[in-house]
């Protein structure tokens, strides 16, 4: 899985002090979270096409030959790598709110939009999960979306309400929202430059327990949810909420501690300082990061009687899952600010161009993510019927077909769905993306808002990416 749904323009500082190589020369657009956010949205669409519509999703373990497992090892990380929406939202929402409290602009005015836009995330997972997402296994039964019935059983039918617990990553995403909302009104005062440091390490520190809590908190709720699912009435909705919070894979508890880094990384993007200090400090988080991955593998081993199922457990992601995915992210993110924020005028004009197809993903990663579901599904039936002599989805714990181990079949299918992406991508581009979920949403907090939201200004967005942008 977001996927950060930004809801303003974010500019660099400008430093008249600094030499000109170490200083971005204007405010211009972030293009490097840009094309992450994008990178991250076409992971998700190709390693849902191949997890869930060519194989059975945990079940690719069994049908998949290992060799092909290996092959596709690196996207399989990249599968795990969900909280870089989170991240990347972090990063985003503290970097425009450091430069707006910079202008004298109010604490409430800053975090109103967030709020906002995290409370809409919240509302709209359940209508991808009752309309729009794949079919999915609830308690030894198959149960189907109301897009998914006709494209797999050719009927319609209304959703049940057990399909909420199909949790996605919607709801970490807005829970983790609120909680860089609080952060921001109380580590962005006045003080924020004298206080730099001592606000870098709370809020590294803080990621880091955070997600130490979170493993034994998401554990301890999963009893307690199946209880009043199993009671005499169950009680669905306050599971569903509690589900929210912990136990499934995309829960607040642990994927939130990714919104602890995200603002940490964007106030030192927003600090002012120069490009050495930025890159010496997130190489340095980095580095730490994968020695927390190292540590916390052989104490797994020391402390659990299961410890290679729980350092690989994507069900609920454990520390090293996390840690391993917080170090790959950061150097990746520390690069692309070295060399394209940071670097020659030319270089990040040839970049913006060269990326252009990518971040155009990024400005729908919402749209996407909750309809991609289902073009999936009606073409992995028509590819399975064709390749393979039946359906995926005709019952549960169904045999291989031959399609699952027809490489190029798989191959052409990918394909033909990311060429499908971007065509779609392309076409809705040039009508400003009218229709889709973040244009409903600027739409609704235009009401909430006197500012207007410049997140589908794709001029500005996507290719005048150098030129000044206006107060956010």
């Amino acid at each position: 899985m977001f996927l950060s749904f930004s809801y303003e323009s974010k500019k660099f500082h400008y430093c008249k002090d600094q030499s000109s190589e170490d200083t971005i020369e204007h405010p211009r657009r972030i293009i490097s979270l840009d094309f992450m956010r994008g990178l991250a949205i076409i992971g998700v669409l190709i390693s849902h096409n191949l997890i869930l519509d060519v194989w059975y999703g945990k079940q690719a373990f069994q049908i998949v030959p290992i060799w092909v497992i290996g092959l596709l090892f690196p996207l399989l990380l990249v599968f795990t790598w969900a909280g870089s929406f989170v991240l990347i939202s972090g990063i985003t929402m503290s970097y425009s709110a450091y430069k707006r409290f910079e202008k004298g602009v109010s604490a409430q005015k800053i975090v109103f939009p967030i709020v906002i836009n995290s409370i809409a995330l919240l509302l709209l997972d359940p209508i991808r999960t009752l309309i729009f997402s794949r079919p999915h296994l609830f308690r030894g039964g198959m149960t189907y979306s109301l897009l998914s019935t006709p494209i797999i059983t050719g009927e319609w039918a209304s959703p049940g309400i057990e399909r909420l617990f199909l949790i996605g990553a919607l709801p970490m995403i807005g829970l983790s929202g609120l909680m860089a909302a609080i952060l921001i009104c109380t580590m962005f005062g006045k003080n924020r430059e004298a206080q730099f440091n001592g606000n870098m390490r709370f809020l590294m520190v803080s990621g880091v327990v955070f997600l130490l809590l979170s493993i034994p908190l998401s554990y301890a709720l999963e009893p307690l949810i199946e209880r009043m699912l199993n009671s005499a009435e169950p009680r669905y909705i306050a599971a569903y909420l509690l589900r929210i919070f912990g136990s499934a894979q995309l829960s607040f508890f642990p994927m939130g501690c990714y919104v602890f880094f995200g603002v940490a990384y964007g106030l030192l993007l927003a600090s002012g300082k120069d490009k050495q200090f930025i890159d010496t400090r997130l190489k340095f988080y980095a580095n730490i990061f994968f020695v927390a991955t190292a540590i916390s593998i052989p104490l797994t081993f020391l402390l659990l009687k299961e410890p290679l199922n729980f350092i690989a457990n994507i069900d609920i992601y454990s520390p090293t899952i996390i840690f391993f995915s917080m170090g790959c992210i950061t150097h990746i993110f520390k690069a692309l600010v070295r060399y394209i924020e940071y670097g020659e005028p030319g270089k990040r004009a040839r970049f913006a161009r060269r990326t252009l197809w990518i971040r155009r993903f990024g400005i729908v990663t919402l749209t996407l993510y909750i309809i991609e579901g289902v073009p999936g599904m009606f073409f992995s039936e028509f590819f399975h019927h064709h390749f393979g002599g039946k359906a995926l989805w005709t019952v549960a714990n169904t045999e291989q077909n031959a399609f699952m181990g027809n490489f190029p079949a798989i191959v052409l299918f990918v394909g033909f769905l990311f060429a499908f992406w971007m065509l779609v991508t392309w076409l809705w581009e040039k009508i400003g993306f009218i229709g889709s979920f973040e244009w409903l949403m600027v739409k609704v907090q235009g009401r909430f808002r006197k500012e207007r939201s410049t997140r589908l200004d794709l001029r500005k967005n996507l290719y005048d990416v150098s030129r000044k942008s206006p107060n956010p």
